[in-house]
């Protein structure tokens, strides 16, 4: 192990348990993105803002400089020596929790040496794990060649809209990835089609009813079909 791996080893052991901590606290907010529950600066509804600012907040106490794209990307930097950006996004905004929990989903638990929660994997922890890398570079006085600006999205389960007011108001980042999920690889991604089933009613038929799932982008953990039986 060369000197600066073991720095960095050193740094994962000392931060640990406050990565866990702060990834805690963004977890215990229930951040479903919906654009019917718009104000102003909060264009996903409260609970997003609210994770957004203790993502934000985070960031801030880690020595970031911080900003916000009026509530749709939260933006964390860490000024470089020159101009262009090295980026990541992630998002605070998750899929509804949906049935089958045997804990809270927005109490995050340890568990066998698992973190369980809504919004752990995908995609709150890796955006607290960011957040800590680029804290790195502060707390030993890097400055980078380049400014380092972690993005912190609010739409990404719903339309990915803040992505687009972001662009429509900044730069583009000069190179920039995603530690969304399974990273490094995410090998086979679902696509996704977002059609309707129509048919004419069903007078006196057997079926009577029949849905499934909570959330368009998110397999169905179970279906229900009522049907009329003699």
């Amino acid at each position: 192990m060369n000197q600066v791996e073991q720095s960095v080893t050193e740094y994962v052991d000392e931060v640990w348990e406050d990565v866990v901590a702060d990834i805690e606290q963004l977890v215990s907010y229930p951040s479903v993105a919906v654009s019917a529950d718009a104000e102003p600066g909060a264009p996903f509804g409260r609970p997003v803002r609210d994770a957004l600012d203790c993502a934000l907040g985070i960031a801030q106490k880690l020595g970031y400089q911080t900003s916000d794209d009026e509530g749709f990307v939260g933006i964390a930097d860490i000024p470089g020596r020159g101009d262009k950006q090295l980026a990541t996004i992630c998002h605070v905004d998750v899929v509804p929790a949906g049935p089958g929990w045997n804990t809270d989903p927005f109490a995050m638990e340890r568990r066998e040496g698992w973190l369980l929660g809504r919004g752990v994997i995908d995609d709150k922890g890796p955006a607290v794990l960011s957040l800590y890398a680029g804290a790195y570079l502060l707390k030993h006085g890097i400055v980078p060649r380049y400014t380092f600006r972690a993005l912190l999205g609010c739409d990404e389960e719903v339309g990915m809209s803040d992505v687009h007011h972001y662009l429509e108001n900044n730069a583009d980042p000069d190179f920039l990835f995603t530690p969304d999920a399974e990273f490094p690889v995410c090998n086979g991604e679902k696509g996704g089609f977002n059609g309707e089933i129509v048919s004419p009613r069903f007078e006196n038929g057997i079926i009577t009813a029949f849905e499934g799932g909570v959330a368009h982008n998110a397999v169905p953990d179970r279906a229900a079909c009522t049907v009329q039986v003699a």
